[in-house]
C-alpha cells in the first residue's frame, strides 16, 4: 500500500489534491480524525490489500499536533510507502479565497471566533508537527486547479498525464446534436447506404453497409483524419487532466454512416493507451 498524507492550511487546495489522487486510483479520505488513520490502513489492508491509502488531515481533524510525527513513523512499517503532501499558500492568497468563497474558516467558528488573518497564522503554527514531516510541499499561491492536481499527479505518479476515457459516439443530426460532445465531425458528404433499398433496413454494424462504404476514397480520406485528430489531440487532453472526452460522428440520420465511422475508429485505436466507449445513440434509441 501507498499511504499517502494530504495536509496544508485551510483553502490551500487539500480537496483538489484529493481529487487528482482519485484519479490514480487511490481510495480518498477527507477530514478522517487522525484517531482513526491506523484503523483505516488496517482496514484496507484488510478488505483491499492492493489499494493505495490517501487521507486528508486539517486542522479540524488533527488531534494532538505533536503526535502526528510517531504515528507516521509507526505507520511506515505497515505499508510500503508513505508520503506526506503539505499543500500551503502565502496569507494573502488565503485570505482572498475565503472572501470570494464567503466561507468561514475552521478557527473562526465556534465559541473563541477569531479574525480571519490571525486564524490562518494561529493554524500555521498548529500545522507546524506535520509540515515538518511533509515529504512534499506545494505552494498554491497563483496556482489553478488544473496545475495544483498536475503537480499532484508528477510528485506521486511520476507524470501529468492521466489516462482518458474516450466515448466514440455516432449520432442523427435530424435528432440533434448530443449535449455532452466536445468534438463533432459531419459525414453527411459521405454516400448515403439510406437510397439504397437493400441498404437501408441496415446499421453501420452491418457488413454489407461496410462494404459499401469502404468502397469510396472519402470514406477512407475521413477516417484517416479523424484518426490523426484523435492520436494527436487526445494525449494533450490528458496532460491537462481530462479524464471524459467524448468525440461524436453524425450523419442524417444515425443508422449508417456514422455508426460505421464509429466502430472502424475503435478498431483503428487498438494501438492506443485510453481506454474507449462506443455509443450508437440512436440504435439505443429505437430497441
Amino acid at each position: 500500500m501507498h499511504l499517502l498524507i494530504v495536509s496544508g492550511r485551510s483553502g490551500a487546495g487539500k480537496s483538489s489534491a484529493l481529487g487528482a489522487l482519485e484519479d490514480l486510483d487511490f481510495y480518498c479520505i477527507d477530514n478522517l480524525p487522525v484517531a482513526l488513520l491506523r484503523k483505516a490502513v488496517a482496514t484496507l489492508l484488510t478488505v483491499a490489500p492492493g489499494r493505495n491509502l490517501a487521507v486528508s488531515i486539517d486542522i479540524r481533524t488533527l488531534g494532538h499536533p505533536a503526535d502526528v510525527p510517531s504515528l507516521l513513523k509507526s505507520l511506515e512499517e505497515q505499508v510500503n510507502r508513505l508520503d506526506v503532501i503539505f499543500i500551503d499558500a502565502i496569507d494573502e492568497s488565503l485570505a482572498q479565497r475565503f472572501s470570494e468563497t464567503r466561507r468561514l474558516h475552521p478557527l473562526s467558528t465556534g465559541i473563541e471566533r477569531t479574525h480571519l488573518k490571525e486564524a490562518i497564522q494561529r493554524e500555521n503554527e498548529h500545522l507546524e508537527p506535520i509540515q515538518n514531516s511533509a515529504t512534499f510541499r506545494i505552494d498554491s499561491s497563483g496556482l489553478s486547479i488544473h496545475s495544483l492536481r498536475s503537480q499532484v499527479r508528477v510528485l506521486v505518479a511520476g507524470k501529468t498525464a492521466t489516462r482518458p476515457m474516450l466515448k466514440l459516439q455516432s449520432f442523427g443530426f435530424k435528432h440533434g446534436v448530443p449535449t455532452d460532445s466536445d468534438t463533432v465531425f459531419d459525414a453527411r458528404s459521405l454516400p448515403n447506404p439510406h437510397w439504397e433499398p437493400l441498404l437501408r433496413p441496415l446499421t453501420g454494424q452491418d457488413e454489407p453497409i461496410q462494404n459499401y462504404l469502404t468502397q469510396f476514397s472519402e470514406t477512407n480520406d475521413l477516417l484517416d483524419e479523424i484518426d490523426a485528430h484523435i492520436r494527436r489531440w487526445i494525449p494533450r487532453h490528458a496532460e491537462a487532466g481530462r479524464q471524459y472526452f467524448t468525440l461524436s460522428i453524425g450523419c442524417t440520420g444515425g443508422q449508417h454512416r456514422s455508426v460505421f465511422l464509429a466502430e472502424a475508429l475503435s478498431k483503428r485505436l487498438n494501438d492506443l493507451d485510453f481506454d474507449r466507449q462506443v455509443v450508437h445513440r440512436e440504435l439505443t434509441a429505437t430497441r
